[in-house]
């Protein structure tokens, strides 16, 4: 099953991000911890996300589109269909997840060596 099995197709752009991210959720039948997991996130960042506290940082942008199955020009501004695309397939939103680990790795790398740095001047 895909976000676009029970999501009405049309134009929601009066609809805002947050309200997309939690359509799309919620047409699979998953909780905020589900997509919490697959993103690599915290469920306090989606539900910032979901109540519009805070927008998704781009790169987390085409994740959070392939996890859910939709395009993320509908995510961003719903004016698409809620239709496939690309992401949409199960291998597109495995390869969506390791880019957004390896984004993560790369973060967590970069402040390691923040640290190592500020180590070193002490």
């Amino acid at each position: 099953m895909n976000a676009y099995d029970s999501v009405p197709v049309g134009n929601d752009t009066d609809l805002g991000i947050g309200r997309r991210i939690t359509d799309a959720r919620n047409s699979l039948g998953w909780s905020q911890e589900d997509l919490a997991h697959r993103m690599g996130v915290t469920v306090e960042t989606i539900t910032g996300w979901e109540s519009e506290e805070r927008d998704p940082r781009s790169n987390r942008i085409i994740t959070l589109a392939g996890v859910l199955g939709v395009s993320a020009h509908w995510l961003l501004d719903g004016s698409a269909e809620f239709a496939p695309d690309d992401s949409s397939n199960p291998a597109a939103a495995a390869r969506a997840q390791l880019q957004s680990v390896r984004m993560k790795i790369n973060e967590l790398s970069q402040l390691v060596s923040d640290i190592e740095a500020q180590l070193d001047q002490l």
